[in-house]
Formats: structure tokens, sequence, C-alpha cells
């Protein structure tokens, strides 16, 4: 019998989204797809070049398991440049995105122990707490989606390990600037917590200055800062990213990757060589998703059965629609009579429900039509 590990998991709810699209693009359907999270461009060619290069030059072995030297180290100048982290490149990991949630919670907590996530938040963080062995503990955020710290306060026992800060946020689109950032460190300091800060979506910001939680000094030691290139630049099948934390948790964590993956793809290490220092390709991505962001707010605007929060970060907008349908029922009736296919709200948690996100990693031509069709949709529902 298989380990009932399965049944403690949830599962990814826009991989089952992609099986439906594939079902209805073999009926010889046109989906409109805003359901996956990844950018809709093609890593930038010098950046390609770079891992071609390097494997032609013979680049393809094993690396040390914290990853090449040489990107550690521009990965710290970048964090004390932009982040305002002051990082050494042995206190650097690189790691595939995903796995550095997964390592930095092995890292941190013991099985039992809880991890506070503000909702709605990124939907699998609740299966990287249960692999670990811990307990999640959603903490519902105001209207405007700004952490409530005195809720999450009433949240903390003796249990209580850790919490997990997105910023910019999936699914919201937020992002926290300097205000919410310090109720975020006074939070952690008291408590004594450690802190998880996601920042992956940290260069595409159209409003607002998002601020890392660990360049403030009181909880600098206590905070594991993640980060990459996927969304960024446009990387996600070259499973390239990293974290930084004090001395203690890498030495555990570079001990968890040694032990399962060995050390990051050597050949996208080698290309974030070339990444790393590419912000020209970054701006373009970024104009462009600016200008999609505010196309989505334009359409979805003309609906009053939408209610949607302006959109700072990230690419995803997260509307709150006014219907008598849950969030599952409303994404499986859009894809099946509208060919519109979004993540349904409940994945990111209970406050998520009678919301979609919507990834508008997408050509302006398919978000003109989708957004106008789920427009259409919410419109003429009764």
């Amino acid at each position: 019998m298989a380990s009932s590990l399965g049944d403690r998991l949830t599962g990814s709810a826009t991989l089952r989204i992609t099986s439906d699209i594939a079902r209805l693009k073999r009926e010889g359907k046109k989906v409109f797809n805003f359901g996956i999270g990844e950018p809709d461009f093609t890593t930038p060619r010098n950046i390609i070049d770079a891992g071609f290069n390097s494997a032609i030059a013979g680049k393809t072995h094993y690396t040390p398991s914290k990853g090449i030297f040489e990107l550690r180290e521009k990965i710290s100048s970048k964090l004390a440049k932009s982040n305002g982290i002051q990082a050494s490149p042995e206190d650097v990991i690189v790691t595939p995105t995903k796995l550095s949630i997964y390592i930095s919670v092995l890292s941190i907590i013991e099985p039992g122990d809880e991890v506070i996530l503000i909702e709605p938040y990124y939907l699998t963080y609740p299966d990287i707490i249960r692999l670990a062995g811990g307990k999640p503990v959603p903490v519902r955020s105001n209207s405007k989606f700004d952490p409530d710290f005195e809720l999450a306060q009433k949240y903390v026992s003796p249990k209580t390990k850790a919490i997990i800060f997105n910023n910019p946020v999936n699914p919201t689109g937020r992002v926290y600037g300097i205000e919410v950032v310090k109720k975020l460190v006074d939070f952690v300091a008291r408590n004594r917590l450690y802190l998880i800060s996601d920042e992956i979506y940290d260069q595409l910001v159209y409003e607002g200055h998002p601020v890392s939680p660990a360049s403030f000094s009181e909880i600098s030691q206590m905070t594991v800062t993640l980060n990459g290139f996927s969304k960024s630049h446009a990387m996600t099948g070259w499973r390239i990213g990293y974290m930084h934390a004090n001395s203690d948790i890498t030495a555990v964590a570079d001990k968890i990757q040694q032990a399962t993956l060995t050390c990051a793809p050597s050949i996208a290490q080698y290309a974030c060589l070339e990444a790393i220092d590419d912000d020209k390709s970054v701006a373009v991505m970024r104009n462009s998703f600016k200008m999609r962001r505010d196309l989505v707010m334009r359409i979805l605007g003309k609906s009053k059965r939408l209610k949607l929060n302006k959109l700072e970060g990230a690419f995803y907008a997260f509307p709150e629609y006014d219907l008598d349908l849950g969030s599952a029922r409303f994404c499986e009736q859009l894809l099946s009579e509208r060919q519109v296919a979004l993540t349904p709200g409940y994945v990111f948690g209970g406050q998520g429900e009678h919301h979609a996100r919507i990834s508008y990693a997408a050509s302006e031509e398919d978000i003109t039509e989708g957004m106008s069709r789920l427009v259409d949709y919410v419109e003429s529902y009764r």
C-alpha cells in the first residue's frame, strides 16, 4: 500500500486545470488560459546562449552543493545592492525555486511545529509545511489583503515556529512597502519566530517599493530570503533560484540539498551568471506586463459584479465576483461555457473563496478576448 502522505496533500490546482485545457483543445476549442503562473516569454537569447555555451565547454558535471561560487558571489552582491541585505556567498544556496521553500521549512521546523500563513497565500505553502511534518496556520488579511498582525498574534502558540511572507504577492498582486514590513518585523521579533520571505516577484513591480525584511537588523538572523530567476527572466523550465539565511540554517539546508538534489543544474547556474546582470531584458518584460495589467484592470472595471484591488506587482489579478457560486464551480463553468481558464480562489486559502486568480502572462489579444468573456459571463449570470 502506498504511503498515506498523499492523503494529506492537496496537489496543484493549476496542473489539474492544465489537463482540462488539454481536453478542450483536443476537442478543437480555443482556450484562453490564464491559469498557469509563468511568463509567456521565452528565456532571453543571451541567457540561452550562456547556458548552451557552458554545456559545449563541458560544464555539464556536478557543482558544489551550494552552487558555483561565481554565482553565489553575484547573488550576494545583488542582495546587498537591491535588497539591503548583507550577504556572504557562503550563506547563499543555489537551488530550484519551489524546492528552496521546502528546504527552508525543513531547515527550521520540527514535526508538529506550526507555521503561520497570511491569506490569500501561494497555494503550495500548506503542502510544503505538511511534507516537513508541520501544521499550516492560516490567518485572514483585511479587505485590501494587508496582513492583520493583531489577528495573527491570536494564532501564536508555543508550537508556532515561523511565518511565511510573500511580497509581491501571488495571488493578489499586492506589493507591501515599508509600513507593512515594519509591522511584520515587529511581529517576528516580538514572538521570536523565523521568517521565510518569498521575494520571487521582486523585479516585477509597477506600483510601490517592496522592502526585504532581512534588511532590518532586528530580524536579519531569523530571516530566510528566497528569490530566483523563473519569473523575472522567464526561466521557469531551468528550475533555478536561491536562498539566503544565517550560517546555522544554510548548514542544515546544504545537508538537505546534498541528500536530495545534490546540486542545482550546472548549465542553469552558468546561464544565471548572464541572467543576473541582464536588467534590460527584465525591464522589457516588466513594461509589457504593466501594459497587460492596465488592460486587465480596464476591462474588468466595466463589470459591476467584479471587485478588484489595484494590481501593484507580479502578473496576477484576484477579482472577487458577486455570484452565488463557489470558486471551484465558477471556474469549471467559465471554462466549459466560455473557454476561459482561471484558478479557483479557494486553493489560496479560505479567504480566496468567491475569488479567482487571473495570470495575465498572455498576449494582449488573448487578454482582451478572455477578460471580455469573463465580464460577459458574470454580467449575464442569473
